[in-house]
């Protein structure tokens, strides 16, 4: 029996149990029984603590977030004590502190009081306040010679990473070794690495140990399996002669007349007979298999079996051979249980191998997991040589104990706190003080053990208190659970948590609360609202309409309430309402799938809402894996294959047309190409974030991921992990070293610190879809639980987890029982529906149907359907529903309303009466003609009559043979810039080969490695000026050279006819497209280079003009070359390097003197009449016009 808890009455020695039910001031509590520990405070007659100071108050929660919310709490708290002791007739009336203040009567000892409690204020933070796992950590290294523990050791956040390693070595150490007549067992078992990590992980996660392997794998099996397998062998023997005729017959009745076969024939069909036989006879020709393939099938042929399974008034005679099949079949299910058992040696065996190996890998990087620190502090206080010792100094260190959230602790953590304070010994010198609420333990999977709970409740029968004021909740809502749950402890026998038994104490009781109640009321319209709304379908459903019907009803009665003026909350003698909004709101689930469903929902109604999963990572997220794809691109933008994944994105969102652009308009092609080389030195040279924001800015990303129904959540996603990428790169060297940074977290996934976790988008009022695990702690105005009626059935495992009288957990390898299986899914259901009903403040809406089939996993077996009775009544939901109405504390606190078939679709319109203030419009100007130019611009959209390359040739010069197109062009001017940086001169020597081999095989081009080569070392050999100047023994020059330059809204049309008049005057070419260039002029020249005191610009061009040499003359360039406007670029690429020699040179620049000129180089000319070089002079004349041009060009009107 629990008595309610008086906080300043409550003893403050011994073990004792706090029951904290949801919303009744857990925190608040903790924080003044601190006050009196702080102040040494006790009842008459009592035993008493002396007065404390915060390090020797140990208090422990399960994460940071508490510990600093406890922390800040208290500190306050002492804050406002001290000052109210100091001069309570000036400080707000606080109940507890002037009751409190009533047992210093004295000025003295009040102003004592008040120092202590000040100076308590100010040593919080050295306060004793941790993460279970922190003080476990501290415990060790402040008492390291106890503890043994090496001081050299760090903090593994996390260990999957050397988990899977110790995994790979498992598999390489322990598996690829095994001969094939044992491989086969063991491949039934774990057919990769992937299948260990899945079965052995959950093991290891259970805080089992499993001890040091006693012997390897090979040498375990080697007896057991030698032994199993001879006895196979003898059964294929005896079966092997006996196959052939039963088969014979089986299909002689089958094949027959069907008026002479006696057999069922929905059991026993030819194809699946043939199945059968195929199994058998694979089973016989396979000498390593154990078992047949299809065994449960294989009993359909039994003697037994085949009488038992004739059609009515028939009968067989089964032959010899089937009743020597079933001896075989008795005998091989005996051999089965024996090669169960070999099944679980070998993953009891690899599992102490890797827990092992983990140990070992750990310790050689001198690192511990937080399990490493309980496990190890857990030991220490079992060792007989120094747990004593240990014991007195932890004791006399803290002694006092409070425990946060007990109910989430493992059997691990509870044997270290009950080794130190002695639950059952309730001793006066120190206090032990477990603080938490059964109902709400729900996190078995991270190793919770509500048999904990439930042992410490035992060790302290008559020391239990409960907090039994809830704070959270409105009157009406909290008289409506009471009522539900009531109801449920009362005629239920096992009662409300199916804990209770026949003739014992209930564990897990439920205790109905008082309610403090809100400062608000709920209205729905202009009535009161109701706190509980339950939509039920009146017909029976499968789980698909289920979640739709479900989702639909919800998202309309949101759109209601969130449109409708006068529903809201009314404060006491308020005239008018607050309007709910959508941060009101929370719709629980259990997982993502439900999330989809009611979003979807929402999104066709127009309704905003945001999915926040327990702790999800941003690595976890789509934006994550397609950052790493654009990292990828930015690092080599010369790599076509990443680049073009790139440009596939849905990042850039571009359509199948415009990426088919890219194949056929190589202008277009090498535009992208420069943005991403632009983007790659921007990364260089000014850091990874600073190149994401430019290429959300000069792509538009934001604008298109905005456009579809989560796109702030994607766009938040890619920021956020733009940040962490440039926090990473403090520590690492390169973009290759960044990327496998994102690529490692992407795999782990699972990482959960706190600036990995998933960040809200934005702080608009949005729905907030949360799991009711991540919502554990949380408290709601409105909740809704549209899937309340949703569960799964756990499947029984292979193993039971058993903890010793140690408290140490051991692996017993036996099939869990079913219903025992059952029973602990629904507990555990229960406690979840507990703790999503106790979320809302005001009100709570479900949604409920009964299931259209015993497959259909809603309502029959769910926690909700339990509360409700439906077991214990044998009710329809219908008829239950009726009953729920008639109980007179819930009559007037519920509504119930039929789930439509038929739910309209209202899109929610943003309300004008709004009474928050608004953002004012932005009015400033921008010029939004402004942009970025280049060449490919001024030309995209050519219209040109050039004609179709010519066909490749099939002899002669490589060059004249090799692939046609930009990717071959591409990757040719990729290795000339490569060998740029290289030294031209370095594909003449030996180990270019090997080099431009790999390039191809990269390229995909891996039959013309031998022919690249041979092109390159030409390209390098052949003269480009009069000075037979090659690239061979070129000493000055610079590849890829970037440059820029202001444009002031240059027409096209007008730099179209400056060309026109001046470089190649009287020659046709095709009309530049008319548009304004204004903004900012950019490109990249190939290679500028100097000789005899000249500035040349080269530019690689792998046109191809003709299959033979003589077809590339200068006339035939000269008409390529105006065919592409080259002549135009070749002008942008002067006046670009005449800007920089300005500079540079400053009043030693000539340009008569220095301006060498651009070469365009058709490489596949190189024995033709010119070596394939066209030299276009610098013309001054047009030089001078044209800079004059772009710096006062008229602006488009």
């Amino acid at each position: 029996m629990s008595t309610a808890l008086k906080p300043l009455e409550m003893p403050l020695w011994g073990s004792r149990l706090i029951e904290a039910s949801a919303g009744t001031g857990k925190t608040w509590t903790i924080a003044a029984l601190y006050l009196r520990l702080i102040l040494g405070h006790g009842q008459v007659g009592q035993p008493v603590l002396m007065p404390l100071l915060p390090e020797n108050i140990l208090v422990m929660t399960f994460t940071r977030a508490a510990t600093q919310e406890l922390k800040e709490r208290i500190r306050q708290r002492l804050q406002e004590a001290a000052a109210y002791f100091r001069e309570p007739e000036q400080q707000p009336t606080d109940a507890f502190l002037q009751k409190l203040l009533e047992d210093y009567a004295e000025p003295a000892a009040r102003q004592y009081a008040a120092w202590r409690l000040s100076l308590a204020a100010d040593a919080m933070d050295q306060s004793a306040i941790f993460t279970i796992d922190a003080w476990c950590q501290r415990s060790l290294r402040e008492h390291a010679f106890l503890t043994g523990s090496d001081l050299r050791e760090s903090l593994l956040q996390d260990d999957n990473d050397l988990r899977a390693d110790a995994i790979r070595d498992f598999w390489r150490q322990e598996i690829y070794p095994l001969p094939e007549h044992l491989l086969e067992p063991v491949l039934a078992v774990f057919a990769d690495p992937d299948q260990v990590q899945s079965k052995i992980v959950p093991l290891l996660g259970n805080g089992a140990t499993f001890g040091q392997p006693s012997r390897p794998l090979q040498a375990l099996l080697s007896q057991s399996i030698t032994a199993l397998q001879q006895q196979i062998k003898m059964l294929k023997q005896r079966w092997s002669d006996q196959q052939a005729d039963l088969r014979s017959y089986i299909f002689q009745i089958l094949n027959g007349p069907k008026a002479d076969n006696p057999l069922n024939g929905g059991k026993y069909k030819p194809e699946a007979m043939e199945a059968v036989f195929e199994a058998l006879q694979d089973w016989l020709d396979s000498p390593e298999q154990i078992l047949p393939a299809n065994l449960e099938k294989c009993q359909l042929l039994r003697a037994s079996s085949l009488q038992k399974n004739c059609n009515k008034g028939r009968s067989i005679e089964a032959p010899s051979s089937a009743r020597i099949l079933e001896a075989v079949l008795d005998e091989l299910e005996t051999l089965k249980a024996q090669f169960q058992k070999i099944h679980y040696d070998i993953q009891s065996h690899a599992a102490a191998w890797i827990q092992q190996r983990l140990e070992t890998l750990k310790a050689m990087h001198h690192q511990v997991s937080f399990h490493d620190y309980q496990r190890r502090l857990a030991d220490a206080l079992s060792d007989p040589a120094r747990a004593e010792q240990l014991k007195s100094r932890l004791q006399s260190q803290y002694p006092v104990a409070m425990v946060d959230e007990f109910q989430d602790t493992s059997s691990l953590q509870y044997r270290i706190f009950d080794a130190i304070y002695a639950t059952a010994s309730n001793t006066p010198e120190r206090l032990l003080l477990l603080i938490g609420d059964p109902k709400q333990s729900i996190y078995r999977f991270r190793g919770a053990d509500i048999q904990s709970y439930l042992q410490a409740r035992r060790l302290t029968a008559g020391r239990h208190y409960q907090l039994d004021t809830n704070f959270r909740s409105s009157k009406p809502l909290v008289a409506a659970l009471n009522a539900l749950y009531d109801e449920a402890e009362a005629e239920l026998s096992e009662g409300a948590f199916a804990y209770a038994e026949a003739g014992a104490d209930n564990p897990l009781p439920y205790w109905p609360v008082q309610a403090n109640g809100k400062n608000a009321d709920w209205q729905l319209g202009k009535q009161p609202g109701p706190p509980l709304t339950i939509w039920a379908a009146a017909e029976p459903l499968n789980k698909a309409d289920y979640l739709y019907l479900a989702a639909e009803q919800a998202a309309e009665c949101i759109v209601q309430i969130l449109s409708n003026p006068e529903t809201g909350f009314r404060q006491e003698n308020a005239e008018q309402i607050r309007r709910v909004s959508g941060r009101d709101i929370a719709i629980l689930v259990r997982d993502r799938h439900e999330a989809a469903c009611i979003r979807e929902a929402l999104q066709r109604r127009h309704v905003r809402s945001v999915f926040l999963a327990e702790k999800q990572s941003v690595y976890d997220s789509p934006e994550a894996q397609q950052l790493l794809l654009w990292l990828e691109a930015v690092a080599d933008p010369e790599n076509t294959q990443r680049l073009r994944v790139a440009l596939a994105l849905p990042l850039l969102d571009l359509s199948h047309q415009e990426l088919d652009a890219f194949n056929r308009d190589e202008n277009a092609w090498e535009e992208q190409l420069a943005n991403f080389q632009d983007l790659s030195r921007r990364w260089r040279r000014q850091g990874v974030l600073a190149m994401l924001h430019h290429s959300i800015h000069h792509f538009a990303i934001a604008r298109k991921l905005l456009r579809h129904p989560d796109g702030e959540r994607r766009l938040t996603n890619l920021l956020q992990l733009g940040e962490l990428l440039q926090s990473a790169s403090a520590t690492r060297e390169g973009s290759e070293a960044l990327i496998h940074f994102l690529r490692e977290a992407i795999a782990a996934g699972h990482d959960q610190s706190d600036a990995h976790i998933l960040r809200l988008e934005s702080d608009a009022e949005l729905i907030r879809i949360v799991t009711i695990h991540a919502a554990k702690g949380l408290q709601y105005p409105l909740v809704f639980l549209p899937f309340i009626a949703t569960y799964r059935k756990d499947k029984a495992e292979d193993y039971q987890l058993q903890i010793e009288g140690d408290g140490a957990a051991r692996i017993i390898w036996e099939r869990g029982d079913s219903e025992a299986t059952e029973r602990a899914r629904l507990q555990e259901d229960l406690r979840l529906l507990y703790v999503a009903l106790t979320r809302a403040e005001y009100a709570l809406f479900l949604g409920l149907a009964a299931p259209s089939s015993a497959k259909s996993p809603i309502f029959d077996h769910s926690a909700i359907a339990y509360l409700l009775g439906y077991q214990h009544h044998h009710m329809a939901l219908p008829e239950l529903l009726k009953r729920l109405q008639q109980n007179a504390a819930l009559r007037e606190n519920l509504q119930i309303h039929p789930l439509s078939t038929e739910i309209p679709v209202t899109p929610l319109v943003a309300s004008t009466s709004n009474t928050q203030s608004r953002i004012p419009d932005y009015h400033g100007h921008f010029d939004k003609t402004w942009g970025i130019g280049s060449f490919s611009l001024l030309v995209r959209d050519l219209s040109s009559s050039a004609p179709l390359s010519a066909r490749r040739a099939r002899q002669g010069a490589i060059w004249h043979q090799y692939p046609q197109g930009m990717r071959a062009g591409t990757f040719l001017h990729d290795q000339l810039q490569a060998l740029a940086g290289q030294g031209f001169a370095t594909v003449l020597q030996k180990g270019s080969a090997a080099r431009i081999t790999q390039a191809c095989e990269q390229a995909g081009l891996s039959d013309w490695a031998e022919g690249t080569l041979e092109w390159l070392q030409a390209i390098v050999r052949t003269p480009l000026t009069a000075s037979a100047l090659t690239l061979e023994n070129l000493q000055h020059y610079q590849s890829e050279m970037a440059f820029w330059f202001p444009s002031a809204a240059l027409r096209s049309r007008k730099l179209d006819q400056l060309c026109t008049d001046q470089m190649l005057p009287g020659m046709q070419r095709p009309r530049l497209p008319d548009r304004v260039v204004h903004g900012m002029m950019r490109g990249f020249m190939d290679l500028v280079f100097a000789d005899a005191g000249q500035y040349f610009v080269m530019d690689y061009k792998s046109n191809v003009l003709g299959s033979e040499d003589q077809d590339y003359h200068e006339q035939a360039m000269q008409q390529q070359t105006l065919q592409h406007r080259y002549e135009l670029q070749a002008s942008l690429y002067q006046l670009a390097l005449h800007r920089l020699l300005q500079q540079r040179l400053g009043r030693n620049y000539d340009p008569q003197a220095h301006l060498g000129g651009t070469l365009l180089f058709y490489l596949r000319g190189l024995e033709g009449p010119q070596r394939g070089i066209l030299h276009l002079p610098a013309n001054l004349a047009l030089i001078e016009e044209m800079d004059q041009l772009f710096a006062s060009g008229e602006r488009a009107s």
